[in-house]
């Protein structure tokens, strides 16, 4: 298997140059994917439900103005940048250009794109993981997980940065098994629309078969709150089994609600800057790995898990934020 993909990739990266790399990226820009029409059409349907949604909840504390501007304004840096124009110039072509190194090819036919599906889901999940236990990740995620609030607007409070971690990076798999990158970009984005409607209070919980098997609202309401018990859980995008198979799943529990928001910023006040909200912790990040110490340990404030502190500051008095994320 190394030996036939090296065969392959050694010629191809020869001949590789540039000048492929831009014509692939103006092919891209000429037309909108199905991925991006879909994102570009969450937006506006974010926001007709978050009307609906805060008419029902009218006379409660269930949205705050400022902080669900700062989740739209983010919300449209992200589709069309992020989801714009770095997957249209950077990641189709880089998808295609993987493409040639399929192990063999998908043609989609129902249970083909089921395994798609799934498979799209299960690499969602692992990036999900991911963000939640890599720091450097979790600085773009972090944006999502800040709001202390929890209604529709709060889908789309993303990072535009999200366009330069390589987040993508988790869907080539399904590239290389042999799935085409309009059907694994479709089926994301597919899917990311899927899990907006998860991000409400209005829906209680759901028969007990849905919500063991579907990412539901109640579901999504433990992945956002940052009681102890609720902390890194309920990962999935469409599904929930890959929670019950890696042990990250927990149930809402009425007894103790959830409580949103990140645990970084108990007792502080909420941003609702965008910018700020952008690269506050990536701020943090720098600042931990700039102070005094073996150069392992300054680096791994990039790769560990958010919480993960230096003994050398811990043991210090001073401002310890790097605690547990959301």
């Amino acid at each position: 298997m190394l030996c036939h993909w090296t065969t392959r990739l050694v010629p191809a990266l020869e001949a590789f140059d540039s000048t492929q790399l831009t014509a692939l990226a103006d092919a891209g820009l000429g037309t909108l994917s199905f991925s991006q029409l879909l994102m570009v059409l969450a937006l506006p349907l974010a926001l007709l439900l978050a009307a609906f949604e805060s008419w029902h909840f009218r006379g409660t504390d269930k949205f705050e103005i400022r902080d669900s501007l700062a989740s739209v304004v983010m919300g449209a840096g992200y589709v069309l940048l992020a989801e714009g124009f770095v997957v249209i110039a950077v990641v189709v072509p880089l998808f295609h250009w993987l493409y040639q190194f399929r192990l063999m090819t998908q043609t989609i036919t129902p249970l083909s794109f089921l395994l798609l599906f799934l498979l799209v889901d299960l690499c969602f999940y692992l990036f999900h993981l991911a963000a939640h236990r890599i720091r450097f990740l979790w600085g773009v995620h972090e944006v999502h997980h800040a709001s202390e609030h929890f209604n529709f607007t709060v889908a789309f409070r993303q990072s535009v940065l999200y366009a330069f971690v390589g987040a993508y990076v988790f869907f080539i798999p399904a590239v290389l098994i042999g799935f085409s990158p309009e059907w694994v970009l479709g089926t994301l984005a597919a899917n990311l629309l899927f899990q907006l409607l998860t991000h409400t209070q209005w829906v209680g919980r759901l028969p007990t078969a849905v919500e063991w098997l579907f990412n539901t609202p109640s579901n999504h309401r433990v992945h956002h709150g940052r009681n102890p018990r609720y902390i890194d859980r309920n990962m999935g995008g469409v599904l929930m089994i890959w929670d019950h198979l890696f042990g990250t799943y927990v149930a809402e529990d009425p007894d103790d609600p959830p409580d949103y928001g990140v645990v970084s910023q108990i007792n502080r006040p909420p941003s609702h800057n965008p910018v700020v909200l952008t690269f506050r912790e990536y701020g943090r990040i720098i600042a931990d790995m700039a102070r005094p110490g073996p150069l392992g340990q300054r680096l791994k404030h990039l790769w560990g898990p958010p919480e993960w502190v230096r003994p050398s500051i811990a043991s210090g008095a001073g401002d310890v934020h790097g605690v547990l994320p959301s």
